[in-house]
């Protein structure tokens, strides 16, 4: 089921599946896209709750927003708005970064957190590359740096409608909006972390080209009590290359 809902005065394009405990599903930089085996694999044992972001999809972006602070910020208002209480909350790459960014700030309606190979954090010196310049690159090189099976990512855009092709090229100007500069991570952020206060899983693939597992292991140690899970046969978006299994470390507890 998909709806909007005007959350803090700003209007969100929202996909909604399943029945149990809700688990709010912060998608990457890629979008929630066309295909979603995901989140069809979760609304098994969850109520899935999947906003498309601001300036992605159908939701709109106002012109005062533009910082992950303010998404952080707006999904805590949706989480009241919504009156939901022991929440997962999930966030995949640029999701993870949002998800992140809302649990240093207050966990009072969740009891549990997932970070799918986040975004968001510097862990090197200002010479050192955490996380690959994905704008730099070509859109093969891109696919061959985050999947195992490029093939299984690819999306056919002619098949699509209009609508939905739009939607895709407002995510990818809104991903350069949010994380341009400094790019994509809040050089706050890693110190604040010591905050989260929730069990939390970090999920990654095995051959992320994205942001290594050493990243994963780096934000493993900054958050109190966190485990880390690594999917065999999977690039940056475990999610969506491996659901069954990603949907497998999720229920087995974060």
């Amino acid at each position: 089921m998909s709806r909007s809902i005007t959350v803090s005065g700003v209007t969100l394009d929202i996909e909604e599946r399943g029945q149990g405990r809700p688990l709010l599903f912060l998608h990457p930089g890629e979008g929630l896209q066309p295909n979603r085996p995901w989140i069809d694999q979760l609304a098994r044992t969850h109520r899935v709750i999947a906003p498309n972001h601001p300036g992605f999809g159908d939701s709109a972006l106002p012109d005062w927003f533009g910082t992950v602070d303010d998404i952080a910020y707006l999904y805590l208002d949706l989480v009241q708005a919504l009156r939901l209480e022991n929440v997962l909350l999930v966030g995949a790459c640029f999701g993870g970064w949002i998800a992140a960014e809302m649990a240093v700030r207050n966990t009072a309606a969740l009891s549990g957190l997932v970070l799918s190979a986040p975004l968001g954090i510097k862990l090197g010196g200002v010479l050192d590359r955490d996380i690959a310049d994905i704008h730099s690159m070509s859109r093969s090189a891109f696919m061959k740096k985050a999947w195992v099976d490029p093939a299984r990512g690819e999306i056919d855009y002619t098949k699509l409608p209009d609508t939905e092709l739009a939607g895709i090229a407002r995510g990818r100007e809104s991903l350069a909006l949010f994380g341009w500069k400094p790019y994509m991570h809040n050089p706050r952020l890693r110190r604040w972390l010591h905050r989260i206060d929730i069990p939390t899983k970090l999920i990654w693939g095995d051959s992320d080209g994205i942001v290594s597992t050493a990243y994963g292991e780096g934000w493993r140690q900054e958050i109190p009590g966190a485990t880390l899970e690594i999917i065999p046969n999977a690039g940056h978006y475990p999610h969506w290359e491996q659901p069954e299994a990603f949907a497998a470390a999720i229920n087995a507890g974060a």
